[in-house]
């Protein structure tokens, strides 16, 4: 179940890549985020953890493995982290939140709402909490030499 959902993860990711038209050398990692962050996602589950806790470490580990590929490409980690994120986004519990909404079942709606909100968080916490640490530990070079 976990290489399924790690394979399943890359080919989003690299589907999304296409997409929004990451150049070509950068596709195959670009997939392999997505298979980082379905990998995490599923493994994480297997210790019963609640889904909001598997995607915020699935975010924390797209997000690093992002900014360790963009540094040794010498690419903006965007070009990873977007399609690496993609096999998180709560889209079918959107979907239901809507759908319930429509429906005028507001308390299914609203409760779906809440949870899409915290799985939104969750990756949006976990995101920041990479950049931040990243850049007190090591802050981006200014581009201007020493002696200017």
């Amino acid at each position: 179940m976990i290489l399924l959902s790690a394979i399943a993860g890359a080919l989003g990711a690299i589907s999304f890549a296409v997409l929004i038209r990451v150049p070509r050398g950068e596709l195959l990692l670009s997939g392999l985020t997505g298979l980082a962050s379905g990998g995490v996602f599923a493994l994480t589950g297997l210790g019963h953890l609640g889904q909001v806790t598997q995607v915020f470490l699935a975010a924390v580990a797209t997000a690093a493995l992002s900014e360790a590929l963009a540094r040794w490409r010498r690419v903006p980690a965007t070009v990873y982290v977007m399609p690496g994120l993609i096999p998180l986004v709560p889209g079918l519990l959107a979907y239901h939140t809507m759908y319930d909404l429509v429906q005028g079942q507001f308390v299914l709606g609203a409760a779906a709402a809440v949870e899409t909100l915290f799985w939104a968080g969750a990756i949006g916490i976990g995101i920041a909490l990479v950049l931040t640490l990243l850049r007190m530990v090591s802050p981006p070079s200014s581009g201007r030499s020493k002696g200017a």
